[in-house]
């Protein structure tokens, strides 16, 4: 079993990128990605929200039902119970039954300007079938790490520009 701790930092708003995204924007585009993972993950091809529950702290916890459709494969999986846990207004962590991890993170810039806005996903995937060290895991670290951090933004510029955050 390989467990894979690793993490991706991109900045959100790169020169020439429109619209530039605000904090308040991002962090409801990862409100809108617990509840519609499949907008935001390509792998991920049905999302069903279970139950929603706000703690005394006004976090909020969501569990979900997600199915993937994994590259290559003829059919969906068995749909995976996540548990999701927002913490307002820069975090939300992804925690799935086999104890894999994903954190996602809005952070500001040293210049503490607005726009000076970064997202990083901590990782730690447990992969009972991938050898540790194998060519097969460095090539999964690599491909999924840039993939999730990138495709999240873009994503979430795509909907603020349709109007839908």
């Amino acid at each position: 079993m390989t467990v894979f701790n690793l993490g991706y930092t991109a900045p959100i708003n790169r020169p020439g990128q429109s619209p530039i995204l605000t904090s308040e924007q991002v962090w409801a585009g990862l409100q809108r990605k617990v509840r519609h993972g499949d907008e935001f993950v390509p792998l991920i091809v049905k999302c069903e929200v279970e139950s929603e529950k706000r703690s005394d702290e006004g976090n909020v916890t969501v569990t979900r039902h997600v199915t993937f459709r994994m590259p290559g494969a003829d059919k969906d999986t068995d749909p995976l119970r996540e548990v999701c846990v927002e913490f307002p207004p820069c975090r939300v962590d992804f925690l799935q039954p086999d104890g894999s991890k994903i954190a996602n993170y809005i952070s500001r810039g040293p210049t503490l300007e607005p726009e000076d806005l970064f997202m990083t996903y901590i990782f730690e995937w447990r992969k009972p079938d991938i050898v540790e060290g194998s060519e097969e895991a460095r090539k999964q670290e690599d491909e999924h790490k840039r993939v999730a951090v990138e495709s999240s933004i873009e994503t979430i510029r795509k909907l603020v520009s349709e109007g839908k955050l």
